[in-house]
């Protein structure tokens, strides 16, 4: 599948009436995952990347070319549209643009450019926030560096949990003029700061683990809420069942005797060894099976 098809793909549900759930995508086997499950979209947070690529925390170690090269594995093996967490873009509006092309060249659907100060500046309480001129300024730099291209940008603002409600609403309005496609809002905590901002800022918007007592399917999608993440916990889920069977193996359990050892049907569904072994077949003359 091409870019622009899973970008349409994307559009189609930005454009839609109801709200979407969003995978969690960290690396080709979430993405396949994701497929199998049928999500209509992926979020890779940049906080899994750091993980991923890294092993550290989220801390904007990673650098554009690490992100842009784990984009890349994960749409080379899924047809999943993907939503690129892309922090403060890697540096002023010049580096948004690098970071755009970047990005697009990768194959994501969707990224995200949010207005907070990255990384941490010396002597500085965390988080701080971008003047509102700065953050439209670099998400006008990121319209511009698509050009031609059909990626879809989002301007993220976390102003509602820091400079509040009033202040949230202004940066979403520069954001539009700024030619944005939606908004991600991370962190709504009431329903007042949602409804307030999606009746002033008539954009598609994508939350980010909203407060629990939001999570009400109907209720989201009135409010031009059409992503939504739940946040990454099933990551924690697999890390900490990883670690667990690590443990076990370490204490003298033989690895073929763990809860869940027996994988290969789910793992060849995954690794798509059918078409694999249809390949071999076509192109090798040989019908011998994968693994």
């Amino acid at each position: 599948m091409s870019s622009s098809t899973r970008r349409k793909k994307l559009r189609d549900v930005l454009s839609g009436r109801g709200t979407s759930l969003a995978a969690t995508i960290f690396d080709p086997f979430s993405a396949r995952m994701a497929d199998l499950l049928e999500f209509e979209a992926g979020l890779m947070g940049g906080s899994l990347a750091s993980y991923m690529v890294l092993g550290a925390p989220d801390l904007i170690l990673l650098t554009l070319t690490e992100l842009a090269e784990q984009v890349h594995r994960c749409t080379r093996a899924s047809l999943l549209p993907i939503v690129i967490d892309c922090d403060h873009g890697y540096g002023n509006a010049l580096n948004v643009m690098r970071t755009v092309e970047e990005i697009d060249h990768a194959g994501a659907a969707a990224i995200m450019i949010e207005d907070t100060l990255l990384p941490q500046a010396y002597g500085s309480p965390m988080p701080q926030i971008l003047s509102r001129e700065e953050s439209a300024g670099k998400l006008r730099a990121a319209i511009k560096a698509r050009g031609d291209s059909d990626l879809i940008i989002l301007g993220r603002t976390s102003a509602h949990t820091i400079t509040g409600i009033e202040d949230a609403i202004a940066r979403c309005t520069a954001f539009k003029q700024a030619g944005v496609d939606g908004l991600m809002l991370p962190g709504l905590r009431t329903r007042d700061e949602l409804d307030r901002i999606a009746a002033a800022v008539d954009l598609p918007i994508m939350a980010g683990s909203p407060a629990e007592a939001m999570l009400d399917n109907e209720y989201l999608a009135s409010r031009n809420v059409r992503l939504l993440s739940t946040g990454h916990h099933t990551l924690n889920v697999a890390m900490n069942a990883l670690f667990a069977a690590m443990k076990q193996v370490r204490a003298g359990t033989p690895a073929s005797k763990l809860q869940g050892a027996d994988a290969k049907k789910l793992l060849g569904l995954i690794t798509a060894e059918g078409d694999y072994e249809a390949s071999i077949e076509a192109y090798l003359g040989s019908s011998r099976p994968v693994g």
